[in-house]
């Protein structure tokens, strides 16, 4: 029998990576036959997988090892014995905590032509673009890349997170990516933006709703109640009056890999002009009552973080690579 126990403890990334921390604590508690504390040890540095040693216990108890780590969603860990088993091994997966990492943008025109022309098309028409809690953009094309307040990177995060998401999902009627009937971005925020659209989105969406119990029917399309809707009319930019020119809303959610993406559609007469409009978010909830939920912490933190978004995207890309490592380019890197 040795005379130590030892631990590995292995972590990974969402993207399929070795995931890197500058503190994380691991904590022993004896759970049987009384709790009681044997080891708090600190590990510095963490690169993917750290084996400790703590020395063996005379009798036959049950442990319980708890990891905590700076950087990632905290985890429980795992229970085991230590005289059964002296030299077990945890592996895990982490999601970022959203306030510990901060986006790293690749300038506008540097972004990747074959992934993201379509993106800058876009952007190049986007030339008066506000932001719904914070400082007005402006052109987008030429502030794209000074965007430095903590609202807009965050608008500027999400703003790339769905255009990823619009672009790998196709509309199943158009057969095209969902982002190819955007026209021009009028509003940005940390979990949606507004855009002006092509009308056959708005035919589209509205041909899905009616085939929710026959042609789409379990297909993952879904809706939300009528009086849900005027939680998206404050979305919508003062400029189109939307309280007095509305003239019909619908709304289409789906459950992709990459998160839960509602497409809210707006068709607007503004004076004699009509305007469809995208009011387009993802949020990281599937479940209804926990994304209930998410509804009120939402009053208080602005919306879902688009580095929480960031984490379904990944880890979607991952899943569908060979080698299990994300190879999407989103635009940006978290540090």
């Amino acid at each position: 029998m040795p005379d130590s126990v030892t631990i590995t403890i292995a972590a990974t990334t969402m993207e399929g990576l070795d995931a890197q921390d500058p503190q994380v604590t691991v904590d022993i508690i004896q759970s049987i036959p009384i709790q009681k504390a044997i080891s708090r040890q600190i590990v510095s540095n963490f690169d993917g997988k750290v084996t400790i040693a703590v020395p063996i216990p005379d009798d036959f108890p049950a442990w319980q090892v708890n990891v905590s780590f700076s950087r990632y969603d905290a985890v429980s860990g795992f229970f085991f014995q230590p005289r059964g088993e002296p030299s077990p091994t945890w592996t895990t997966q982490l999601t970022r905590l959203p306030a510990a990492w901060s986006p790293q943008f690749t300038p506008l025109q540097s972004l990747d032509a074959g992934r993201f022309q379509a993106f800058r098309n876009i952007v190049g028409a986007s030339n008066s673009v506000d932001l719904k809690n914070g400082p007005a953009v402006g052109d987008l094309n030429a502030n794209y890349d000074k965007l430095a307040n903590g609202s807009q990177i965050q608008a500027k995060a999400a703003l790339l997170n769905l255009f990823a998401v619009l672009t790998d999902e196709q509309d199943p009627i158009g057969k095209v990516p969902l982002f190819s009937y955007v026209r021009k971005i009028v509003r940005i925020d940390q979990e949606r933006f507004i855009s002006e659209v092509d009308p056959t989105l708005f035919e589209n969406v509205q041909t899905i709703l009616n085939g929710l119990n026959g042609d789409f029917k379990g297909q993952g399309y879904f809706t939300e109640p009528n009086s849900d809707l005027l939680l998206h009319v404050t979305n919508i930019p003062a400029q189109y009056g939307p309280s007095q020119n509305i003239q019909k809303m619908i709304t289409l959610k789906k459950d992709y890999e990459q998160g839960n993406l509602q497409l809210t559609m707006a068709y607007i007469v503004v004076a004699g002009t009509t305007v469809h409009l995208l009011d387009c978010d993802l949020d990281e909830n599937r479940n209804i009552l926990l994304h209930s939920l998410d509804l009120i912490k939402h009053l208080f933190n602005g919306g879902t973080s688009p580095i929480t978004m960031h984490e379904y995207i990944e880890k979607d890309s991952a899943q569908n690579s060979p080698d299990g490592v994300a190879t999407i380019d989103l635009g940006y890197q978290l540090v």
